[in-house]
């Protein structure tokens, strides 16, 4: 009798505080049963990613489009597919400061859970535009960023849900509406790349990938990659 050993399935999540292998780690676990044997870890740090596919190597997984960028070629990352999240009509970022204060965030401290991926940060999702003239500040979540910083890096889908809040949307504005980015990415590593079977992911259970808060894999939007590239590179 043969033992067969689950593959290992890196699922980030940077700066999500719920993406823990122990409170996620058994729904994704379901998610990638069916695209194979596949034994997920759900982080939430990037350095421990990296940790975890120097140790594991995983064949494939499912990252931020900061940490293939950064980590891209040293660990073999080749993007297949691009993730659609639900109700995400694009990825987007907005930055956002009290009514009163002025629209210039230059020298500005700015909470966000991304602060782990600081060069993505300044240099794709605020364009280059603030050079290193902006600090930022790590925060669990955007409640948590209350009052800690001059401004708030969120979505832009939050941001619209706050904008329409009775007692929150009066007192703030978005200093800083960013352009559309790219989404989280099924990556494959290093051989693997003729080894996955990217329709698996395509056609998976509308249930399960509802219970990863995912709407469908796309193909890659090259262009946008391409863009994200070229800024990150810049910085």
């Amino acid at each position: 009798m043969h033992l067969i050993l689950a593959a290992a399935f890196l699922f980030l999540k940077t700066g999500e505080k719920f993406a823990t292998q122990e409170t996620a780690g058994q729904t994704v676990a379901e998610f990638t049963k069916a695209l194979g044997a596949y034994e997920p870890q759900v982080l939430n740090d990037p350095a421990k990613a990296v940790e975890f596919c120097n140790a594991k190597k995983p064949p494939v997984g499912i990252v931020t489009p900061g940490f293939y960028l950064t980590y891209g070629k040293a660990l073999g990352m080749e993007p297949i597919l691009e993730t659609r999240r639900q109700g995400v009509p694009a990825e987007r970022y907005v930055v956002v400061v009290a009514k009163a204060a002025g629209d210039d965030l230059h020298g500005k401290t700015i909470a966000t859970t991304l602060s782990k991926e600081e060069r993505y940060v300044t240099g794709v999702i605020l364009t280059g535009k603030l050079g290193d003239e902006v600090r930022l500040k790590a925060v669990t979540d955007i409640e948590g960023a209350k009052g800690s910083a001059d401004a708030v890096l969120m979505e832009e889908g939050t941001w619209k849900v706050i904008a329409k809040d009775d007692e929150l949307g009066p007192k703030l504005k978005a200093a800083f509406t960013g352009e559309e980015l790219p989404g989280a990415l099924v990556v494959v590593f290093g051989p693997n790349v003729d080894k996955i079977d990217a329709s698996k992911f395509k056609n998976a259970d509308k249930r399960l990938l509802a219970s990863i808060r995912v709407e469908a894999f796309v193909d890659v939007d090259q262009e946008r990659l391409k863009k994200a590239q070229a800024l990150f590179n810049a910085k």
